[in-house]
């Protein structure tokens, strides 16, 4: 009776252990996710196409891949690893199916002199790019762009989307938009991890429907607004939401601009402005992290100042208009 009973307790103590097991949690690329995520994530990455970028032409086995008239064509959602450099041309992902299409940058060095170096077209699931460990992306425009139709203004940045847009990873990627703005997405923008750095003679990032920044260390150098969101048809759009990370802005108009509200959660935020340091039609929230404004106009031009004990808020300059 007493070994049956060892047994049983032996047995049900190896069935909580394997319950244990299986809600650990993994780390890929993308970020933490469960245990049959991760095994998701592996099958996913078995299954991702390898583009190799040799300069002026291409290596890939998919058909879902070409190099035409100065472009590298993706027109099928996937998950495709790039490396490489590419001499004077750009990526559009423009995919005919639905689904995601990830980009996953493992070392490359892109740069368009008539255009962006990055360009989602379409890709009805969401855009993402994922910055590989340890390597070092750059992306590089022009100063002029060549467009089909001269009445046409976008694409104006080095990384443009008409999808929502999920940067992440663990590497470096500086973009350089030398044409106008750095990054822009038509729809939502999110920022979870990696290194960024965005050098812009124009806006560095822009989110038209929200720019929602999660962690990361980013860096953002522009001639003017440096990061902001734009879209004004509702309140539930058209807003900035930091809440993780460290965020250093360097901006000669707005450091932050939003129509509907700013808020910041969490994180380190530095932010050097020749003009108004955060300036929002809505509210601007502090309830988080640790924020610091040197601005030579007002640090504050909000409709409502929040503000609670959790925030840390440092201002040189003019404090506020709100």
């Amino acid at each position: 009776m007493k070994k049956t009973l060892a047994c049983l307790l032996a047995a049900l103590l190896a069935a909580l252990l394997l319950v244990s097991c299986s809600r650990e949690s993994t780390t890929t690329e993308s970020g933490t996710t469960s245990a049959a995520d991760a095994s998701a994530g592996a099958k996913l990455e078995k299954s991702s196409v390898e583009v190799v970028l040799n300069g002026d032409s291409v290596t890939c086995s998919s058909k879902s891949v070409s190099y035409t008239d100065g472009k590298v064509l993706i027109n099928s959602t996937g998950t495709y690893t790039i490396s490489g450099t590419l001499n004077d041309a750009g990526i559009e992902v423009n995919c005919v199916n639905a689904g995601e299409t990830h980009l996953v940058l493992k070392g490359v060095n892109i740069t368009h002199s008539d255009g962006p170096c990055i360009d989602f077209v379409k890709s009805q699931g969401g855009a993402f790019i994922t910055v590989y460990e340890g390597t070092e992306n750059t992306l590089t425009d022009g100063e002029d762009y060549t467009f089909a139709n001269p009445e046409d203004t976008e694409p104006d940045s080095a990384v443009f989307s008409k999808e929502n847009l999920v940067i992440n990873g663990t590497g470096t990627l500086t973009v350089n938009g030398n044409y106008s703005c750095g990054i822009v997405s038509k729809d939502g923008l999110t920022i979870d991890n990696g290194t960024l750095i965005v050098n812009a003679v124009r806006h560095g990032i822009k989110g038209k429907d929200n720019l929602i920044i999660k962690g990361g260390d980013i860096t953002v150098n522009a001639e003017r607004d440096g990061i902001k969101s734009t879209n004004e048809k509702t309140e539930l759009v058209g807003f900035v939401q930091i809440s993780g990370g460290k965020l250093t802005i360097n901006s000669a108009d707005e450091a932050i601009q939003a129509l509907s509200r700013v808020t910041f959660e969490g994180g380190e935020v530095a932010i050097r402005s020749t003009n108004n340091g955060i300036r929002c039609d809505g509210p601007i929230e502090f309830t988080g992290g640790t924020v610091t404004i040197d601005a030579d106009d007002n640090a504050l031009n909000g409709l409502e100042i929040v503000k609670n004990d959790a925030c840390t808020v440092t201002i040189s300059g003019n404090p506020y208009n709100g």
